[in-house]
């Protein structure tokens, strides 16, 4: 339950500040060229990245917590510092893999670009799951 709402705030939080990076004020417009609004890149965002989020990157967190458990359980910085290096690796080869699969004709600049992408977004998975693991903590 602590993945999936994770997954969904992150998919959010994602979709909010890709959409804030990208939009181009009204001021800074070329004439007779669309450009997308905030609400409208949200939207994109949100279609295409929640479904990664939920589909590939719960199993993947899955899949590192296991391969972390056994980390240095008297080391909580070594462990974090492990598992922050598997949740980048990971967003950048889920990037590169959906670049790949969803595009035929891509350049290696994009390419860099979807996998830069997929670290960021892994980061924000990583660190909000990290943040409500420990206040759950707390909390219990």
């Amino acid at each position: 339950m602590k993945k999936l709402l994770t997954a969904v705030v992150s998919s959010i939080l994602f979709a909010t500040i890709f959409s804030l990076v990208s939009y181009v004020p009204s001021s800074e417009r070329e004439p007779n060229v669309y450009y997308f609004g905030f609400f409208e890149t949200f939207a994109f965002v949100i279609i295409y990245a929640g479904p990664v989020y939920l589909l590939v990157g719960i199993p993947l967190s899955i899949i590192i917590d296991k391969l972390t458990e056994r980390t240095n359980r008297n080391s909580k910085l070594l462990r974090y510092f492990v598992q922050l290096g598997l949740y980048s690796l990971a967003g950048i080869l889920v990037g590169i893999i959906y670049s790949l699969i969803f595009y035929t004709n891509i350049s290696h600049a994009e390419v860099i670009s979807f996998s830069v992408y997929g670290f960021f977004a892994s980061n924000f998975y990583f660190h909000l799951l990290f943040w409500i693991t420990k206040l759950k903590g707390k909390k219990g």
